[in-house]
């Protein structure tokens, strides 16, 4: 019996979860879509791009809401419950209430794991395409991100940037001329180790360039060399990817880079954790949502439960952003940064679901 029990509060909190997740999914979409209007006419900028931008940034979003649509969707689907007299049949029955959200954990399990996996294999190259997608219609076709880095065009040269460090230097620059007559010819190559922005130019070091002519390939080797590029640190900004939209694979990968080249990696090993636990993290708040239903919002309306919810919401993603990035200030170790906003949940949630037990 306890199995049809479960089944059914199972499919309830999924049913609810994906439901509200979609919802704000569908909201966040058409707010993005609204504020990126300002943009049109920014070179190639339409609204199809604009339609092909925001779809692609979709994944994104369901794992960005998911914990939110989870948090919202527990509420409602026990909540209806609770209005119902189900839950408290369903106790009558011999069914505890750590036993009710364990079961909603359960069958939630499956759906939180595919979140997670959508972030890792599926999130960071659908950032990137919805990235490439804007910067090529905005520039004309002159910017572009891939999965190899920035790519942009200035004249008849075309040039990629491997990285964006931290500090805003450039790491890893290629650069190829081609001839101003057709047909195109590589007439130049060049590789930079790293470009620092000084006094409007990128000041290159570790330079190598390969001049090509009809019969031979002259080498030079110079320590420095400074490029005018109409590419400028604060466009840098816009088309770079940020730390959120890496895998746990590529953050991984550049903080081994940044940590061997001296720089500081706290906020990326923030993320990190932040990824390794969020899917613990949803679960917690699967019990935090169900331990305000068994408590304070047992006999509340649908209303009063999505405005609390939300509230709840909010209020762990402000103490997640905010006590995090002061946790590193202080100098407290970034794993601790990233797991005490979950323990503190995690506690609440467990002496709310044992004082309305009392």
């Amino acid at each position: 019996m306890f199995k049809v029990v479960d089944r059914y509060v199972g499919r309830n909190v999924v049913v609810w979860a994906c439901s509200s997740t979609l919802g704000l999914v569908a909201l966040s979409s058409l707010i993005k879509f609204v504020d990126q209007l300002r943009n049109v006419g920014r070179g190639d900028y339409d609204m199809a791009a604009i339609a092909e931008y925001v779809s692609w940034t979709v994944p994104g979003q369901i794992c960005m809401f998911f914990p939110m649509g989870v948090l919202i969707g527990t509420v409602l689907a026990l909540g209806n419950l609770a209005t119902s007299s189900e839950l408290i049949v369903m106790q009558g029955l011999g069914k505890s209430r750590l036993g009710i959200v364990s079961s909603a954990c359960f069958w939630l399990l499956p759906v939180v794991i595919a979140v997670f996996l959508m972030g890792e294999f599926v999130v960071p190259d659908s950032e990137k395409k919805a990235e490439s997608v804007q910067t090529a219609a905005i520039s004309g076709g002159q910017v572009a991100v891939t999965s190899r880095g920035i790519w942009f065009r200035e004249g008849n040269s075309f040039i990629n940037i491997a990285r964006v460090l931290t500090d805003g230097s450039l790491d890893a620059v290629y650069r190829y001329d081609f001839s101003d007559t057709l047909p195109k010819q590589l007439t130049r190559y060049m590789v930079a180790r790293k470009g620092i922005w000084q006094d409007g130019k990128w000041h290159m070091t570790d330079v190598s360039v390969y001049s090509f002519s009809m019969d031979r390939v002259v080498k030079e080797f110079p320590e420095s060399a400074d490029w005018e590029l109409n590419l400028t640190p604060e466009k840098l900004d816009v088309v770079g990817v940020g730390a959120d939209e890496f895998s746990i694979r590529g953050l991984v990968s550049y903080i081994d880079y940044i940590t061997k080249n001296g720089q500081k990696a706290d906020r990326y090993y923030l993320d990190l954790y932040r990824k390794i636990i969020a899917p613990f993290m949803t679960l917690v708040i699967l019990l935090l949502a169900a331990s305000t239903v068994f408590g304070p919002l047992r006999s509340a309306t649908m209303g009063a439960r999505v405005v609390v919810g939300i509230v709840v919401g909010f209020a762990f993603y402000a103490i997640n952003e905010i006590l995090a990035p002061f946790t590193i200030f202080w100098g407290i170790p970034p794993v601790i940064c990233a797991v005490m906003p979950t323990v503190l949940m995690l506690g609440a949630g467990i002496y709310l679901l044992k004082r309305s037990s009392s």
